[in-house]
């Protein structure tokens, strides 16, 4: 059975599946890595740039959003062959407002990058109100591709565009029809609300949390949904009646550590992954590539050295794909298997990597082994992964190494909290150290406040120094004993 995990008890939001049994997938959202990649705004058009052929929009942001000629529908439907040669403020000026979505957020010294070509999401399609042109999904063969094509060709209206997703593959025309109607009717409302507010305004916040669970909740179809949060147990049962079975999780340990996922999590932030054959693979995250290399280790096998060297291979293959989907790696990625003689073995250890990345949704480019023997693949990055969220470089050896983060010990911390028996004590005694006392109690001291209120406690923090962020839970006890602690 499918099973999906989601634990929304604290600020950090995070959703795990697992399929047969075992964990396929873990997506970790923290508030400051909240995206703004595909929010709509009504923005305003603060300064043309010729030279660039770009212009510099206000979408209320701290930094203007930069948005090119080419991402204009102005430039895009303008029949004039020689349009290339025309500077963008011919197709738009300064003071203008203009219906933007972010392609990718602001950096320490870039604005965020934006479209004008906006893109609405469903389940089986992305409906581009202004795109123009129809694509779809490489995972489907030649005659389905064709087929949705004519399909999507067939129910075109004036400028629009469809990308086909997978989905679609398994639906019917009139079930594709039907989404087709509901996002022409969403992009209807946004423009209804364009004209109520003044620019900038923000009309559309996407939540990236959101959009993976319920890419997850189609992708699987059926199974059992297990969380902490009964709305968003309500919001499933509306979306996927009689799909999935909804239970709620009302135990005071977390979700995470009650169903063994959290051990997962760590496992999954090691640099060395044991095989069930005594075999391992080691895997180097770098900004370059990520490199994965495989190991017999213990594993010596009962037949001959060839056989030992393809069993070994094909565990890892599988194990590699898994740990690329759960640590949601992207960019360029190679592996180092045991070297195999035969062509044969080689080309059924690139099938099995192949199929096994049939199940992501994620655009996976399984290039094929070098003349070295490394296998070379392309994932699409679309966030930072596991690592980079949960991770920072250590401070102690100048990056080579990481700890944790100070936001994921934070979050640790308050998870911990939540899963301890209040009802005998007043208070709580934390010695921690000032970067994660920062994240803990947050802004004006609110997180502390809540988190106080809610669980009926009170909370004293010491601070202690170290080179890594870290906590101790040191004591329990009336508020009159730790305050008295407090001023020794």
């Amino acid at each position: 059975m499918n099973e999906i995990f989601i634990d929304e008890k604290i600020s950090e939001k995070r959703f795990a599946t697992k399929e047969t049994d075992q964990v396929s997938r873990l997506f970790i959202e923290q508030p400051h890595d909240e995206t703004k990649v595909g929010n709509i705004y009504f923005g305003k058009v603060v300064d043309v740039k010729n030279g660039m052929n770009a212009c510099f929009i206000d979408i209320g942001s701290e930094k203007h959003g930069y948005l090119h000629r080419d991402q204009l529908p102005f430039y895009l439907h303008n029949d004039d062959p020689n349009k290339k040669f025309h500077p963008i403020s011919k197709f738009i000026s300064k003071g203008e407002s203009i219906l933007v979505q972010v392609k990718k957020d602001e950096t320490n010294i870039k604005g965020p990058l934006l479209t004008a070509l906006i893109e609405i999401n469903g389940d089986k399609l992305i409906y581009l109100p202004e795109g123009e042109y129809i694509a779809v999904s490489k995972k489907g063969n030649i005659q389905d591709r064709e087929k949705w094509r004519e399909i999507a060709h067939n129910h075109k209206q004036d400028h629009e565009g469809f990308i086909i997703r997978t989905e679609a593959f398994d639906s019917t025309e009139e079930e594709w029809r039907n989404e087709l109607e509901s996002l022409r009717k969403r992009y209807q409302h946004l423009l209804n609300e364009v004209v109520k507010v003044k620019s900038p305004a923000l009309i559309y916040k996407t939540s990236l949390f959101e959009k993976e669970l319920f890419q997850e909740l189609t992708r699987l179809k059926d199974g059992r949904v297990i969380s902490n949060n009964q709305n968003r147990l309500k919001e499933i049962k509306q979306y996927f009646p009689e799909k999935w079975e909804c239970k709620l999780h009302i135990s005071d340990e977390n979700i995470f550590s009650y169903y063994k996922i959290e051990s997962e999590i760590d496992r999954s932030l090691k640099r060395l992954i044991w095989l069930e054959n005594g075999s391992y693979i080691v895997i180097d995250e770098t900004e370059a590539l990520i490199s994965i290399d495989v190991n017999t280790g213990k594993f010596s096998g009962t037949k001959g050295f060839e056989d030992t060297v393809l069993k070994t291979n094909i565990l890892a293959a599988k194990e590699m794909v898994r740990q690329v989907l759960i640590r949601d790696y992207g960019g360029m990625i190679l592996v180092d298997f045991i070297d195999m003689k035969s062509e044969k073995d080689r080309h059924l250890v690139l099938e099995i990597v192949k199929n096994e990345f049939k199940q992501d949704s994620k655009h996976t480019r399984v290039i094929g082994f070098s003349p070295l023997g490394i296998l070379q693949l392309t994932r699409k990055k679309t966030k930072k992964s596991l690592s980079e969220t949960l991770l920072n470089p250590c401070p102690v050896c100048a990056g080579r190494g990481k700890v944790e983060s100070r936001e994921t010990i934070a979050f640790r911390l308050e998870r911990e909290l939540w899963e301890k028996p209040f009802k005998e004590h007043e208070a709580v005694f934390i010695e921690l150290t000032e970067d994660v006392k920062i994240i803990f109690c947050g802004e004006n001291d609110v997180h502390l406040k809540r988190l106080e209120q809610l669980l009926g406690i009170q909370i004293y923090l010491s601070i202690i120094p170290s080179c890594r962020p870290i906590y101790y839970i040191r004591q329990f006890g009336t508020k009159e004993e730790l305050a008295k602690k407090m001023s020794n």
